[in-house]
């Protein structure tokens, strides 16, 4: 079986047409099923950009939401939105929702979005503001408040995440798998995040790194080191591929206007 991975796809700066040039490039590829590690579209426009995307390519959706996804919205009202979104279309899974999926007898999906926390580079002297505290309505009030007010509401919601991700880590490792496919969006090592080819300065690194799953995903490979690991994520928008013994990390490329396959996942 074969999985078509997309990643930052940001649907809502093409139109119709755009689109469904792209979802027909997805099913030249013949594969067996999507995977996407968030930022698909903003909060107005995510759910029904999912269904269109459904209908079009029909077959199975499983994704993750990025921080793109939350944009002129509300966490909590995206969050129920993709649940029922679950529930209701048969094609789409959203991965906190739906849980873990077997994809053969041998490998199990999981995946949570995860936040940027702040623990990466250096947060105290960064001059760097980016749209998130903007644009998504739970970090707006906090930025409202002060520096350490945003800091502290990125790492409630990165740490949030990271307790259902080894959760989930827990689920999957009892199963006893030969691998495990983790989608999450915000890179989770400093060596993942790459700006023109060298890894992120740290008044950057802050806002696209998530240190915290990082931790959790060293300890839970180095204690399962018969299990193969991989991490699909996004965020930076630049291509990087790292290893550690039997987890493998690959972060996908984008650009705005221009959505692409970034590769086939083979089970």
């Amino acid at each position: 079986m074969q999985y078509a991975w997309l990643t930052d796809i940001h649907l809502n700066f093409i139109d119709g047409v755009a689109r469904q040039k792209f979802y027909r490039e997805i099913v030249n590829t013949k594969c067996d099923g999507v995977l996407i590690s968030g930022d698909i579209a903003e909060a107005p426009s995510v759910v029904d950009i999912l269904n269109e995307m459904a209908g079009c390519i029909d077959k199975p959706i499983y994704f993750v939401l990025g921080n793109h996804d939350y944009y002129r919205g509300q966490i909590q009202e995206v969050h129920d939105a993709m649940t029922e979104l679950t529930k209701n279309n048969d094609k789409l899974f959203w991965l906190p929702a739906s849980g873990m999926q077997k994809l053969d007898s041998n490998t199990f999906l999981i995946g949570q979005g995860g936040w940027a926390d702040g623990r990466l580079g250096d947060y105290r002297n960064s001059r760097v503001v980016l749209n998130d505290s903007r644009m998504i309505a739970d970090l707006f009030q906090e930025k409202i408040l002060g520096k350490y007010q945003l800091l502290e509401k990125m790492q409630q919601l990165a740490d949030a995440d990271a307790v259902k991700l080894q959760n989930d880590l827990k689920e999957a490792v009892s199963q006893n798998p030969n691998k495990i496919i983790i989608l999450t969006h915000v890179p989770p090592f400093r060596e993942a995040c790459l700006h023109e080819g060298a890894i992120s300065g740290d008044d950057w690194l802050p806002f696209f790194s998530s240190k915290v799953i990082g931790d959790i995903l060293t300890t839970v490979t180095q204690q399962n080191p018969k299990i193969e690991f991989l991490v699909l994520c996004g965020h930076t928008h630049s291509a990087a591929n790292i290893c550690y013994g039997n987890l493998a990390i690959e972060v996908g490329k984008a650009e705005y206007c221009r959505p692409e396959i970034q590769k086939k996942i083979v089970i």
